[in-house]
């Protein structure tokens, strides 16, 4: 299932299937810390989002090459 992702300043109402408590009251403090966790992780900057792509590329790459050598299958096709 794909989420959303807020633009900073941006708020996001909770999902669908956001669970209540007992008294049917939604837990609006951890939502509010969610929000603000998915506007602090929001990237715009491209070059940024380049380098972190890259990263990641590098991570998988080193990621199969060790389990390669230990002969294991690749964890990222």
């Amino acid at each position: 299932m794909k989420h959303r992702t807020a633009s900073p300043g941006e708020a996001i109402p909770p999902p669908r299937d956001v669970q209540t408590s007992g008294d049917g009251s939604i837990d609006t403090a951890t939502l509010e810390l969610l929000a603000s966790w998915r506007r602090e992780d929001a990237m715009e900057d491209p070059v940024e989002l380049h380098a972190a792509e890259r990263e990641l590329t590098e991570f998988k790459t080193a990621m199969n090459r060790t389990r390669s050598a230990e002969g294991g299958l690749p964890l990222y096709p």
